[in-house]
């Protein structure tokens, strides 16, 4: 049986404006007032794709919109050299 496709939800700034957004596949899913609400949005949404069965990541990004931290949710894929 096939593995569902890993559901990856990115924590970035709002490049249309003020605050941050969760967004997945290029569509944003929410906007937030604050980098916390909008972590905390995709860890749930990370967790959320596990609980059904499925793969989860979240993706979070610093202010300038590289990224701090990746946590994965679900079968984690193999550890490589950072």
């Amino acid at each position: 049986m096939a593995q569902p496709p890993r559901k990856v939800i990115h924590s970035t700034p709002n490049p249309k404006g003020e605050g941050w957004i969760t967004q997945s596949e290029g569509r944003t899913l929410k906007k937030h007032d604050t980098q916390k609400e909008s972590e905390a949005d995709a860890i749930a949404r990370g967790h959320g794709a596990e609980e059904t069965g499925g793969k989860g990541q979240a993706v979070l990004h610093k202010k300038d919109g590289t990224i701090r931290e990746e946590r994965t949710y679900g079968d984690d894929p193999k550890k490589s050299k950072g």
